[in-house]
């Protein structure tokens, strides 16, 4: 009888064997025993190396819950909020993940196709501040830059305790920097630009 796949088991060796070698140096075969699967089970169920890395993202993405952070309610800083709080509660955790695979990707360009989920939810910040772009309640420039602006401090943060585990960093304090950002990038910030 054949053994029942666990996808998140599988997920998480992905996660792990990628962090461990990189994805140039991760094989179907470590993420299998990783696993605890045969390689021909796994290839079976996921094909290959590049599907296997877009499930385990797809599967990040949808515990996340992102699609109902990132929604439009009027109120400008309880939406950047819950997207910086979702963003927090879950992809600063994966971080390091997302680090080597982005370093790796003008390498390995099959991996533009495994990271597509992220970049379409980053899409869809970008469209909540062009929403309140025109409304008039942000200074209208290009809204992925905005959304850059937005996640980058957050990302950073991740990254930099990511890289210097033992160092005690300060929380981040999502409020202050959504306060912080609707001052430097509201309408009455533009109206008072000597631009």
């Amino acid at each position: 009888m054949p053994k029942i796949i666990d996808d998140q088991e599988v997920y998480h060796a992905v996660i792990q064997t990628i962090l461990e070698r990189g994805y140039a140096g991760a094989t179907t075969r470590q993420i299998a025993e990783a696993a605890g699967v045969s390689e021909v089970t796994l290839f079976r169920k996921y094909e290959n190396k590049q599907q296997l890395v877009k499930r385990a993202i797809t599967a990040l993405v949808q515990q996340a819950d992102f699609e109902s952070a990132i929604r439009y309610t009027g109120d400008i800083h309880a939406d950047l909020l819950r997207v910086l709080q979702a963003y927090q509660n879950s992809a600063i955790s994966y971080a390091p993940f997302f680090a080597v695979l982005l370093s790796e990707i003008s390498r390995d360009p099959e991996l533009s196709e495994a990271i597509a989920e992220p970049f379409r939810l980053f899409q869809s910040i970008g469209e909540l501040i062009a929403r309140y772009q025109h409304e008039g309640a942000l200074r209208v420039e290009d809204p992925f830059h905005a959304a850059a602006a937005l996640l980058g401090p957050l990302i950073y943060s991740a990254m930099m305790r990511g890289m210097i585990p033992n160092q005690v960093f300060s929380p981040f304090d999502l409020r202050t920097h959504v306060n912080l950002y609707l001052q430097g990038r509201g309408a009455q910030a533009e109206k008072q630009s000597p631009d």
